[in-house]
């Protein structure tokens, strides 16, 4: 007698791909908040005029730290992604420790929650974070933490009015196939889950957990956005899909190589005299005291990374700035330094 037996490897994480009316609401918080025009573009001032002067808009406006963004950390204790509705009642029933311990990444203490929310002027006390590191921060906090019940409520109030705005629906509607197509584009890469999270992200992980879940949930209103929300067990990949997603690793050794060409003074001097005027290399290395060799090798190197051009003009070659692509590389610096 025998037994044949085959096993099967089952995988560990769930990947969940949606998209959610939930993120598309709070991303029009952060769109509100920020006021920035890359944000829902012919959206946006609807729902500006819609809550013009919003209570919470007015307070998340105060923080100088993005704050807004954290709203996305809500979606850890509250996963209702589906229904707006189901998010705002479950979160209107969540205390105060907990709604605040969730809003900040779970990266305060409860215990240290409990005291701020018992007697907020005791934030003086608290050692700094990223949220409060001056005197005119906590106090900030000090006048929110002592409101916190009443915006609250208030948040809850807002997202349930920008669920039911006709607008909203109509978003919703007419972006349905750009999200889905984003969606499809994603399963076709055939990646593990921990590498298409990364993908999306654009960037290697420094904290990584074996995640029991993941969601990667597109969002038409957080465009250009991508962002990582997790603990231990979830981690939901929510992204912008207003334009098609590209691996941000790949720019980010572009900029690193252009970075790299300009990490010389001379080679910075030479972009300045090119920002002038097309100059020939026997002119630079006379403005700079060196050999025409050497400005020569620098000239190839600034060429390479493609923030130089070169023309000839007669029987001498003439160099000049790319203003575009060093345009591009100051962009690309600025996007990468708020990631």
């Amino acid at each position: 007698m025998g037994r044949e037996l085959e096993l099967y490897e089952q995988p560990l994480e769930q990947v969940i791909y949606t998209s959610s009316p939930v993120v598309e609401g709070l991303a029009i918080v952060c769109a509100m908040t920020t006021g920035k025009e890359n944000y829902l573009t012919a959206e946006l001032p609807y729902f500006q005029q819609l809550f013009p002067n919003h209570y919470v808009i007015k307070q998340f406006q105060q923080f100088q730290n993005e704050m807004v963004y954290d709203l996305f950390n809500l979606l850890i204790p509250i996963p209702h992604l589906a229904s707006v509705e189901q998010f705002v009642e479950k979160l209107l029933h969540m205390k105060n420790d907990s709604f605040l311990y969730y809003l900040w990444g779970e990266e305060v203490e409860i215990e240290t929650i409990q005291q701020l929310l018992q007697e907020p002027a005791s934030i003086f006390n608290v050692e700094d974070i990223y949220y409060w590191q001056t005197a005119e921060e906590r106090q900030l906090y000090v006048e929110w933490l002592s409101q916190l019940s009443t915006f609250k409520e208030a948040f809850a109030e807002l997202l349930l009015d920008i669920a039911q705005a006709p607008e909203f629906q109509t978003l919703l509607t007419n972006k349905a196939p750009l999200v889905q197509a984003s969606i499809k584009s994603l399963q076709q890469l055939s990646l593990e889950p921990l590498a298409l999270a990364q993908y999306v992200m654009g960037k290697t992980f420094r904290r990584v957990s074996l995640y029991k879940i993941y969601y990667f949930i597109p969002s038409y209103s957080l465009s250009p956005v991508r962002m990582r929300i997790f603990n231990d067990s979830v981690c939901y990949i929510l992204y912008g899909c207003a334009n098609p997603l590209s691996d941000e690793r790949e720019k980010s050794e572009q900029l690193a190589q252009q970075l790299k060409a300009i990490a010389d003074p001379n080679r910075l001097l030479i972009l300045r005299m090119l920002t002038t005027k097309k100059e020939y290399g026997a002119k630079l290395a006379e403005y700079l005291g060196i050999t025409t060799a050497t400005v020569s090798h620098h000239l190839d190197i600034l060429k390479k990374a493609k923030l130089v051009t070169e023309e000839k003009i007669g029987t001498s070659k003439y160099f000049a700035v790319n203003t575009t692509e060093v345009t591009n590389m100051l962009m690309s610096l600025q996007r990468f330094a708020k990631a």
